[in-house]
C-alpha cells in the first residue's frame, strides 16, 4: 500500500528533473544564439561600413546598396539563417562592384574592412558551431526515451539547426570515391 505513493513520488521527481534538464538546454540554446546575434550585428555594421566606402566609388551602383536588410539579427533559427544568407548576398554584390573599381579594391580602408569581415566570418562560424552543438544535445534528449515522454507532455519539439554556408564549396555528392 505504501509502495504506490513512493513510486508516484519517484516518478514525479524524475519528471521534474527531466523537465528542468530540458529547460536548461533551451536556455543554453537561447544564450548561444544571442552570442551569434552579437556577431551578426558586428558583421552588419562592418558591411554597412563597406557600403559607405563602396558608395564613394560607385554612386551609380545604388541597387546593390539598397539591398542590405534593416534586420540585423534573427529572432528564430530560420530568421538567423535568412539574415546570414542576405548578408552573404550583399557581400558578394559589394565584391562584384569593387572589381569594377580598381581604386576601391586597393583602398586601405576597404582592405581593412575585408580583413574585418574575414575575422567576423570566423567568429560567426564558431558561434554557429556552438549553437548547433547545443541544439544537437537538446534534440538528442527530446528524441531519447524516456525523456521524450517529458518533452512530448511539455510540447517541446526538435530545433532546426543553423545552416552551414555551402556557397562556393564542393558538393559532397559530386565527390567520386574509388575504393
Amino acid at each position: 500500500m505504501i509502495l504506490i505513493p513512493i513510486i508516484l513520488v519517484v516518478i514525479f521527481l524524475w519528471f521534474i528533473g527531466e523537465s528542468n534538464k530540458l529547460n536548461r538546454y533551451v536556455v543554453l540554446i537561447e544564450e548561444s544564439k544571442k552570442t551569434g546575434d552579437i556577431t551578426l550585428v558586428k558583421r552588419y555594421d562592418t558591411i554597412s561600413e563597406m557600403l559607405k566606402v563602396a558608395k564613394a566609388y560607385a554612386k551609380h551602383e545604388e541597387k546593390v546598396f539598397t539591398e542590405l536588410v534593416t534586420m540585423r539579427t534573427g529572432g528564430t533559427v530560420q530568421d538567423t539563417n535568412r539574415v546570414i544568407a542576405n548578408q552573404n548576398d550583399v557581400l558578394s554584390q559589394i565584391r562584384a562592384v569593387a572589381e569594377n573599381y580598381p581604386d576601391l579594391l586597393s583602398s586601405q580602408q576597404f582592405l581593412n574592412l575585408q580583413k574585418e569581415i574575414a575575422s567576423e566570418n570566423e567568429d560567426l562560424a564558431a558561434a554557429k558551431r556552438i549553437v548547433n552543438s547545443n541544439i544537437r544535445v537538446f534534440n538528442q534528449a527530446v528524441v531519447s526515451f524516456p525523456t521524450s515522454i517529458v518533452a512530448g507532455i511539455k510540447g517541446m519539439r526538435k530545433f532546426d539547426f543553423l545552416e552551414e554556408e555551402l556557397q562556393g564549396k564542393r558538393d559532397l555528392n559530386d565527390l567520386n570515391y574509388d575504393i
